[in-house]
This record gives structure tokens, sequence and C-alpha cells, in this order.
């Protein structure tokens, strides 16, 4: 067998930059040390191992700083970040400091601290170590869990990456021409659609204004006025008409403080839904393909016209 190790000298930086074009997420590992006392670091290592049983490893460097709380200690938590939690993210990668200092946790099954305000955390045994070169992988096995649909913090390049189009962002970029922005809100299984005063269309809510829940005349602010609080962390579809811009969000549901709607705002199981009073074409297949989609829960995203496009990433087929 050809020895290929020699064929070509690694420059190890250079290496790095290419693993950075690997767009990951960003976590934080915690666990309590011999003292007691909570410790982490970041970590895109992150990778999810095997279902049955579930397991889960990240890779620590062998000269970080309180490696051996980890490698010695019986337990850890993966704490996925959210978008809006870069702060963290640079406090734990940094030495030196009282990270857990005016964090908000509490203590898993395990011990290991879940950090509040992620949008999904893993609680886990220390399953098994496996030397790897100037790092160790941490695998551990899941014994608790628990996660949500906010948008999570990207990294890629060295630099956090947003996976989505900030609704602020998006009214930067359409400013010089119309736009019609709506929401796909789900709420226990059944979808939130806007009806007419007259009964005789149903539509997904969409306003010309995304706005916040301050401003009544917004979308936001249309629905935080009926109880539904929501933000918009994920594009749905983006297309052109003639003379406007119209772009969907998924949109996901913060707090609801009445869910017996209002004569506008309806929630509809698939089965219920007035399909003869649905006269766009663009909003029927939008609400079929969200509801097909989220049966799989993999969700993509429509860019085209209005009368063709693709989505991207396309669904996954059995």
């Amino acid at each position: 067998m050809t020895d290929l190790s020699t064929d070509r000298q690694i420059d190890v930086l250079d290496l790095r930059r290419a693993f950075g074009a690997f767009a990951t997420g960003v976590t934080i590992v915690t666990t309590i040390d011999g003292d007691g006392q909570p410790t982490g670091f970041t970590a895109n290592s992150f990778s999810s191992v095997s279902l049955d049983p579930p397991l889960v490893s990240v890779s620590i460097a062998r000269s970080a700083f309180g490696i051996s709380h980890f490698t010695d200690g019986s337990s850890l938590a993966i704490n996925v970040l959210a978008e809006n939690q870069r702060d963290l993210s640079n406090r734990f990668a940094s030495r030196g400091t009282d990270k857990f200092a005016g964090v908000r946790w509490s203590a898993g099954l395990t011990g290991a601290p879940r950090l509040e305000g992620v949008v999904a955390w893993f609680d886990c045994e220390n399953f098994q170590q496996v030397d790897a070169g100037d790092h160790v992988i941490l695998i551990g096995r899941v014994v608790d869990y628990s996660y949500n649909t906010e948008a999570p913090l990207g990294f890629c390049r060295g630099a956090y990456v947003s996976f989505g189009l900030s609704p602020g962002m998006l009214e930067l970029i359409v400013s010089d021409g119309r736009l019609q922005a709506g929401a796909l809100i789900e709420y226990d299984g059944r979808i939130l659609l806007q009806r007419d005063l007259d009964g005789h269309d149903v539509k997904i809510p969409v306003d010309a204004h995304i706005g916040d829940r301050n401003q009544p005349d917004s979308l936001i602010g249309r629905l935080a006025s009926a109880g539904i609080e929501v933000s918009l962390p994920f594009l749905f579809s983006a297309y052109s008409g003639l003379d406007t811009r119209y772009v969907y969000f998924r949109g996901e549901i913060q707090s609801i403080s009445d869910v017996t709607q209002t004569d506008e705002l309806h929630f509809y199981a698939y089965d219920e839904i007035p399909w003869a009073q649905v006269h766009c074409g663009a909003n029927e297949s939008m609400i079929k393909r969200f509801f097909r989609e989220r049966e799989v829960d993999n969700f993509g995203v429509y860019i085209g016209d209005y009368g063709s496009g693709d989505v991207y990433p396309l669904p996954a087929q059995d």
C-alpha cells in the first residue's frame, strides 16, 4: 500500500482555514469541576453520533485550560447557542474570566449546567473518550434533552453568521420597492390563517410592514394585538411579482394569551382549511408545502417569481 502521508506538506494554518469553510452551529460545553463549580468552553465541533444508543460528540484541545474536568468527570452538557448569544460564545471562548458570572443556568439530571436561552441542550453521561491527535473526542450518552425553534447561532470562516434573512435586513433590502411580508405560524399542530372581514378570502397573515409589537399597523404588531407574540427567524418563501416582492417567514410563537383567536385570525388544522376560500395559488402552495415539510421536519426555501421557482434545499426523499 502506498504511504500518502508524506506526499504533501500540510500547512496547519491553511488547513484550519479549509476546515473553517464548513459552516457549523456554536455550542458551550459545560460540566461541574472537582470543587463543585460550573465550568465550560465554547466549541463548534459538536456532532450527533448515534440514535440507539443516543450518543453525541464534541472535541476539546489537549491544551485547553481545565480539560481534566471533562476527561475525568462523569458528565457534560452541550448547549446549542441561539443567534442572540454571541457575547456568551465569546465569553466561554476566553481564558481567565469568571465565565458563569451573571449567567443563568440550572443543573441537569447529571448535574451538568444547562444554560438558559439556548435553542437546545443535551445532558450527557461521559460515555467514551477517543484520543485524536492534539484533541480528545468526548462522546456523551444523552440522558435528557430539550430544544425549541429559535434561530441558532452560526459560525463559518472564523466569523459568526446568520442562517436566515432577518426581517430588519429584509426591510432595508426592499426599501426602494413594494413589499408584502407574511408569516406561517404554527400552534398545536395548526396553522394561523387570516380571514377577510367579509369571510370570503382566507390567506397567510401578511402586511406591507413587518414592524414590531408596538406598531399595531404592522404584521408583528397586528398579531401581538391579538395576543400572539411571534419572532420570524426562518425564511420560507421569496418571490417577485410585477411590482411587488413577496417574502414569507416561518414564524415562531413566543407567547400566546388566547387560543380562541379573533374574527380575523384563526388556527386551522390541515383538514379544516377552507381551501375554496384560499383564492391565491401561491398561498395554497405554501400552506400545502408547509404541512408536507413539517411532517419530515425538513424545511426548504422557495425562490423564484410568482409563476415558477425552486425550493432550496430540496426536502429529503425516502
